[in-house]
């Protein structure tokens, strides 16, 4: 049985490159997406990190369906409660923007290979 829900969300492990000298590190935290429908989903260009007057950007899609954050800790080791300003800060972030995009088409792709 299917159960139809017009915008799910879900959670996933988002694992993220972060750069550091010499190489990368290999880090994750977790994020909630609003499923988009596939029509939306077109009027954005994922190749462009900002948007324009006339077409909008990957920012621009994950301010849509990212809904949350968590498992994330400041330089000082303390949690970082989500809310706007930090998804806006980790979105400024190429390494950042690049794995939540990678991890929200591979779970829908993944949700629709299994159906």
């Amino acid at each position: 049985m299917f159960v139809y829900d017009p915008r799910p969300t879900f959670t996933h492990t988002v694992k993220v490159r972060v750069p550091v000298d010499g190489g990368f590190e290999d880090q994750d935290f977790k994020a909630t997406f609003q499923v988009m429908p596939s029509d939306e989903v077109a009027n954005y260009d994922l190749n462009k990190g900002e948007g324009s007057a006339d077409i909008l950007g990957a920012t621009d899609f994950l301010k849509k369906i990212v809904v949350g954050m968590s498992d994330l800790i400041g330089k000082d080791e303390k949690p970082l409660p989500y809310n706007d300003q930090l998804r806006d800060a980790l979105l400024r972030q190429l390494y950042v923007r690049n794995a939540l995009v990678r991890t929200y088409f591979n779970a829908v792709s993944g949700a629709q290979a299994g159906n």
